[in-house]
């Protein structure tokens, strides 16, 4: 390849580089709050209240089974 080819190719490869980081960054997280319409569900445990978790499960005290949050 000639140096104009390479540098063309160097290029091309650097955008497409910074556009996936991008796009990467950009992107959806796990880490983000449920959408407005979308009702985030929360499980507590009827014996202590104070533990509120995202998923359903056992309470790490007790041992009950964690209940829908209303």
């Amino acid at each position: 390849m000639d140096m104009k080819t390479n540098r063309w190719l160097s290029l091309a490869l650097v955008t497409m580089a910074v556009s996936l980081g991008t796009v990467e960054f950009m992107g959806c997280s796990s880490d983000q709050p449920a959408a407005k319409n979308e009702k985030a569900t929360k499980y507590t445990c009827p014996m202590h209240p104070e533990v509120v978790q995202d998923k359903a499960g056992d309470c790490p005290k007790c041992g009950m089974k964690l209940v829908e949050k209303k």
